[in-house]
Formats: structure tokens, C-alpha cells, sequence
């Protein structure tokens, strides 16, 4: 093992515990973004800083803590919120089975994976021995039994190889529900990957197929600059010219641009002159954005544009104004999330958040100024999050969709472990678990 790695899995105590947890027979990790990143940094240990997590009353203390995001009601995340919420929600509903893991209950640590530093320190927190405060080296790592059995996440391409590359040393299992990059179902560098989301092979050949059955033979390629969109546009590349389409232009959308960009201007200028009608954007959400800003301002109209999975659901982009001059957009989309699941999921918390409101109004009844003898009347913030759902803006198409595909990743595990520990009889064995039998289940 790499000494930094062993350096960092060794200063791990130094760090803050996770955003929220629960104890159980056995726990799952879940990685989700609820902020943003936190701009600098003061009082940092090895890791990160421990810093604030949401909004409390005027005047009394915050409890929580988590490292290395900027916590505050501008830098919250209501996708990540909403799938977190998802994951507690499908725990919940296993652990009062009385069929699936019958006598168990299934806990978990779920952390804020605001950007690499983040999601680092979270991989390395799910892999701590159980019962320990470090990351072990094993002879044998397949006798190794970390705190997690499972990770659930983390979101993004980007942060799931870092991820993948981790714990498939370890031989523990990380089901992500939005990583779709194709090179992540290769088992000799990511043998203990698997996701919830159709690869981005199968996208590809969805939008061929598309391209094709409406005969669009002169197109343009954008791709986003990051492993989803350069992968993605070169796969696209290949399959079109093996099959005839002819591909006027490729072309990488900046990240990290807004619509003055330079760059930004001259690729839809580019756009303009080669005088195509159907362009292909294989982009995450954050790229896509400010390049259709841009595609508004030249009042670029009667265009057919389609659109990758990551962006061709996402609000922030349908809500630019103009945005509806464009032309045609054709997106590809995963599988519409089952209606009564969701139904449940809703019903639970809108119970759960009317339960924290009231939980919390009881303890701020006797005034906004606090002693720290009083501490332990406030909600515990590993289980409650008074303010988070009034920071959270309803959950839309894409939302909805993410949670289904969180929900089938909790779920994953608790049937690998249904069989693990024989709980077909009516009662489970409650065995010692190695991450990589759930692996082979």
C-alpha cells in the first residue's frame, strides 16, 4: 500500500465523524454531495477542517460538524439532500422487514462529498477496520473487515474512480447510482465496482441509434471536459464513423467557464459558421449550463441538440431564460422511478421533517441564548437535521430518478446479505461478513 495512503487511513481519528450515522449489525457508507467546496481553510488537520454544517437559531451554537465543505444555505445541495434522505429511507424501511434481514439491522455513516479532499477522506472513514480508529494492512486482505460492508455512491464520475480505485484493493463494494463512465465496468482495475445507472456504452448507442433512425448524417460533437464527456465523445466518435455519419466538428466545452468566457463564445461561434442543424452534447450538468447561456445570448434558434443523461433533465439548465428559442432537444433518460415507491418516500418525510420541526421548536422554547450544560436537550445531529428540508427545493425528474436508482443500491446489498446469512429460514445468522462475500452475491 502506497505510504500516503497509509498515512492518511492512520490520521483518520484526527478527523470529524460522519454527517450522519446509525449504529446496526452491520453498516453501509453512503457518499453523497450536500455542499459545496469550502473556499479556504483555517485550523485544518490532516485531513481538513471541521467545519459548520447548516443554519441553527439566531444566537445558539451549531453541533455538527463535517470536513473540508463550505456550510451554508447558498452552498446547500438538494439533490444530494434528497438522496441521502433516500438511502435513510430505504434503511428504514429494510430494517422493519420482517422478511428480508428479519433479526438484523442494517446501520450507516453517510458523508458530504463536497470535492476530492472530501470524498478521499470519506472512502478512507468507510474503510477503518471495525472496531478500530485506522486502515489495516493485511496479508490477506479478503480477511479484512472494514467499518462498511458496502458503499453507496459517490455521485460523479470523477469522484467514483477515485473511489473505485480505493476500495477495490480492499475488495469492498461500491454500488454507485450516477457513475456511468464505461471504463469503470472494467473488473481488472475496478474489481469491486458495480452501479445502479446504465453505463454510458448503452447511451452511446442509444444516441447512434437516434442519429440514425432520423437519418442525421452531418452533426456536431461537444463533450464536456472531464473523463464523462471526453470518453463519452470519443465512443460517439468511433461508432458514427463506422456507420456512415459524417462528423463536422468536436469540440470540448470549458469547465469552470461562465458565458463571458472567451472560449466559451468562440466554440459557439465555431458552431455557427459550420452551419450544422443536429449537435450532440455529451456534457455533465455544470458544462452545459453556461455553454447554453452562450447559445441563448447569439440567439442561436431552430437548432435539434441532444442531449446526454447528466443535463437533458436538469432544471437549472430548462429554467435560463430563452431557453426555449433553441430548437429541438431530444435527451436520453434512464428508467422513470417506480410511483409508489416515491409515494412512500414522500410520506416518510414529510412524518420525519414535522417530527425534527417539532423536536426542534421544543428545545428552542426556552429562549435563543444557551449554556453548555444545555447541549444535550438539542436534536442529535446524526440522526436530525432541524432547517434542511426548508434549504431543500422540491425534488424534480432528475431527483426522483437518482433516489430509484439509490433505493435499488440499498437494496442490492440487503438482498447479497439476505442469502450471506441464510435468512431464507425466517432468522439470519448475524455472522461475521467480509466485504467481498456481498461482493460475490
Amino acid at each position: 500500500m502506497p505510504p500516503v495512503l497509509l498515512c492518511l487511513g492512520l490520521c483518520l481519528s484526527a478527523a470529524a465523524a460522519s454527517f450522519f450515522s446509525r449504529d446496526g449489525d452491520y453498516r453501509l457508507a453512503g457518499l453523497f454531495q450536500l455542499h459545496g467546496l469550502a473556499p479556504r481553510c483555517f485550523g485544518c488537520s490532516v485531513l481538513g477542517v471541521l467545519p459548520r454544517v447548516f443554519p441553527a437559531p439566531p444566537g445558539s451554537p451549531l453541533r455538527c460538524s463535517s470536513p473540508l465543505c463550505l456550510r451554508s444555505a447558498a452552498a446547500f445541495k438538494s439533490h444530494g439532500y434528497h438522496l441521502l434522505q433516500t438511502m435513510r429511507f430505504a434503511l428504514e424501511e429494510i430494517n422493519n422487514s420482517s422478511s428480508l434481514l428479519p433479526n438484523v439491522t442494517l446501520g450507516y455513516d453517510i458523508y458530504d462529498t463536497c470535492s476530492e479532499s472530501a470524498n478521499l477522506y470519506a472512502t478512507l472513514r468507510a474503510l477503518v477496520q471495525k472496531g478500530q480508529r485506522d486502515v489495516g494492512v493485511l496479508p490477506a486482505l479478503q480477511h479484512y473487515e472494514p467499518t462498511a460492508v458496502a458503499v453507496i455512491g459517490p455521485d460523479s464520475t470523477q469522484l467514483a474512480l477515485t473511489t473505485a480505485a480505493i476500495l477495490g484493493v480492499f475488495l469492498v463494494p461500491e454500488i454507485s447510482y450516477e457513475a456511468s463512465l464505461e471504463t469503470l465496468s472494467l473488473k481488472r482495475l475496478y474489481p469491486s465496482f458495480l452501479r445502479t445507472i446504465p453505463s454510458d456504452g448503452q447511451q452511446v448507442k442509444a444516441i447512434a441509434l437516434l442519429l440514425q433512425s432520423f437519418e442525421w448524417s452531418w452533426v456536431a460533437l461537444l463533450g464536456s471536459d472531464n473523463a464523462y464527456g471526453r470518453d463519452g465523445l470519443d465512443a460517439l466518435y468511433e461508432l458514427l464513423v463506422a456507420s456512415g455519419v459524417c462528423v463536422a466538428y468536436r469540440g470540448i466545452i470549458p469547465t469552470n467557464k461562465d458565458a463571458s468566457s472567451p472560449e466559451l463564445q468562440r466554440l459557439v461561434r465555431i458552431l455557427m459558421d459550420i452551419k450544422v442543424n443536429v449537435t450532440v452534447v455529451f456534457s455533465n450538468v455544470n458544462s452545459a449550463r453556461p455553454f447554453f447561456e452562450v447559445v441563448v445570448q447569439k440567439n442561436i434558434t431552430g437548432m435539434v441538440w441532444v442531449a446526454s443523461e447528466d443535463w437533458s433533465l436538469a432544471q437549472n439548465i430548462w429554467q435560463l431564460p430563452g431557453i426555449q428559442n433553441i430548437g429541438s432537444v431530444i435527451g436520453m433518460s434512464v428508467e422513470q422511478a417506480e410511483s409508489v415507491m416515491l409515494e412512500h418516500l414522500e410520506s416518510w418525510k414529510y412524518a420525519e421533517e414535522r417530527a425534527v420541526s417539532e423536536s426542534a421548536g421544543s428545545t428552542g422554547a426556552g429562549g435563543e441564548n444557551r449554556s453548555s450544560s444545555s447541549e444535550s436537550s438539542w436534536p442529535n445531529c446524526t440522526q436530525q437535521c432541524p432547517g434542511c428540508h426548508l434549504l431543500a427545493a422540491a425534488p424534480n425528474i432528475y431527483d426522483t430518478q437518482a433516489s430509484n436508482n439509490v433505493y435499488s443500491a440499498v437494496y442490492a446489498v440487503a438482498h447479497g446479505l439476505h442469502d450471506l446469512l441464510g435468512c431464507a429460514s425466517g432468522v439470519c445468522s448475524k455472522d461475521r461478513v467480509y466485504p467481498w462475500q456481498v461482493r460475490a452475491r
